[in-house]
């Protein structure tokens, strides 16, 4: 006898795979950023400026940055993270 409920599951799993691809597309562009703040940065932009620009706070820009030089092997990870 076939599961009546089937059809649901399938379109749960559908939902839960196009989620973690989603994080995954998102976590990437996030380290892209971080990598072009990285750049700005090393081309002398000042991280203030970067803030203004997107009307963050600084510490979120810092934050980006570290995780692309981590994701990058250029900084090591903080440990407990």
């Amino acid at each position: 006898m076939t599961d009546p409920m089937a059809p649901l599951d399938t379109a749960l799993a559908e939902i839960e795979r196009a989620e973690q691809q989603a994080a995954e597309i998102v976590q990437a562009a996030r380290l892209n950023l971080g990598r072009t703040i990285r750049e700005m940065r090393a081309s002398g932009i000042k991280q203030v400026a970067i803030a203004r620009h997107f009307g963050w706070d600084r510490e979120y820009v810092r934050r980006l940055q570290e995780a692309a030089d981590i994701a990058d092997g250029i900084k090591p990870a903080r440990s407990g993270s």
